[in-house]
């Protein structure tokens, strides 16, 4: 029997799969091969062997990836000129004539029924299709409610100028983003957090809207050795959100805890960065007086999380589920993790598969406690991976998409 085509479409090449940001794109296109003749598509800055190579591997997947040069760094002269557009700057950059073309073709030549959007920054495509061609069905995939993430920028960000653009890019992400909920037939989010805000902005749109976990591969099961107070924040310094994120726990808990730290030798590790780089960001020199150390790019993250004894997610900015919380549950970590991160899915509980704290106090409480009791740290561990198998699993990510696709359209 032949399967249904689908048209993916993501804001970047996700091989290798070594970042949250490709994983969340990667394993979806992975998975959905299983039930479509999927058709991908992204942005690429050139065609170099990389890309090649994704080619390559995709192909050997059975995927037909489609690569298209388009540069999406930001620029200057892109923002001013951004002022006469309805799209956001950040969202425009991702838009070139050259990948609507190839999607057109692709969709008329192969008659493609459905396409599938990974992020509002590639939703022109798919809302330009639907215009010219209405019988298709057009799904999108909200790994944050985006314009929430400019309006956390807005509000931290102590540059007069930065916030000024932010303002501006706020009521265009704001009104587009909701526009865009209108115009696909179906708006998945990551989170329940996510889900709910946005039936709380447009309960008119609620039957559109559901929940789909992303999911993660249990590949690598950290072995139950004894790390000595050893954390390890996976970061990336490229991502705002991540500065602020950082800034807070290292200045809010970490310092204020350095007492207990100090007393029983903790070490905290953060990834991507070098220490002058994080220093400069953080603005907090000296860093290793405070027990901090950096670790820079790490290239097998999992193994690297495999030699720390607990993983931190210290979000107080973001939104969407962290992949970084999955994967180290799926790993086997005890991961310790804000409120602002705890309350995204109804399956996270505090002291059963994961550790929330909001307070140097309670961090410093909840992590005595788990190191007093082993019983205690095998136990979350153990239900943490048990909540990875039960509730984010890729196979059933693809089978809820192909269903909602070609049981309701079919």
């Amino acid at each position: 029997m032949l399967k249904p085509k689908l048209l993916f479409l993501a804001p970047q090449n996700p091989y290798p799969p070594n970042d949250g940001g490709k994983l969340s794109i990667y394993f979806p296109v992975k998975y959905l091969r299983n039930h479509f003749e999927v058709h991908f598509v992204t942005p690429v800055s050139r065609i170099d062997d990389k890309v090649s190579n994704a080619v390559s591997h995709f192909r050997e997947l059975g995927v037909k990836y489609h690569p298209v040069v388009k540069d999406t760094n930001d620029k200057v002269s892109d923002l001013i000129g951004n002022v006469f557009k309805r799209v956001p700057f950040k969202w425009l950059k991702y838009y070139s004539d050259d990948i609507y073309k190839l999607c057109e073709e692709l969709v008329l030549k192969e008659d493609i029924k459905y396409i599938f959007t990974s992020a509002p920054h590639m939703a022109l495509y798919s809302v330009k299709l639907k215009e010219l061609i209405p019988r298709l069905k057009i799904f999108l995939r909200e790994h944050n409610i985006e314009f929430s993430l400019v309006e956390q920028f807005v509000n931290t960000t102590k540059n007069p100028i930065y916030k000024a653009i932010g303002i501006w890019q706020l009521s265009k992400a704001k009104s587009l983003e909701q526009e865009y909920w209108e115009l696909f037939d179906k708006v998945f989010f990551i989170s329940d957090y996510d889900y709910e805000m946005a039936k709380r902005l447009r309960p008119d749109l609620a039957t559109k809207f559901s929940v789909l976990y992303d999911g993660f591969e249990v590949g690598r099961i950290c072995e139950t050795r004894e790390f000595k107070g050893t954390f390890i924040i996976p970061s990336n310094i490229r991502a705002q959100q991540n500065h602020v994120n950082l800034r807070w726990f290292i200045r809010e808990i970490w310092i204020p805890s350095l007492h207990y730290i100090k007393q029983n030798n903790f070490v905290l590790s953060i990834t991507s960065g070098s220490q002058r780089e994080w220093e400069k960001i953080l603005g907090i020199h000296n860093l290793e007086q405070y027990n901090v150390r950096f670790l820079g790019f790490v290239e097998d993250i999992n193994d690297e999380l495999c030699r720390h004894k607990y993983v931190i997610s210290p979000t107080v900015m973001g939104s969407g589920l962290r992949i970084k919380i999955l994967q180290s549950m799926a790993a086997g970590k005890v991961v310790l993790a804000t409120g602002y991160d705890v309350k995204t899915t109804k399956v996270f509980k505090d002291m059963y598969n994961i550790v929330e704290f909001n307070s140097s106090d309670e961090f410093v409480k909840k992590v005595r406690t788990i190191e007093q009791q082993l019983a205690l740290y095998e136990t979350v561990r153990k239900n943490a991976l048990k909540t990875i198998r039960e509730h984010f699993n890729w196979s059933y990510y693809a089978q809820v998409i192909f269903e909602n696709f070609e049981r309701k359209y079919s």
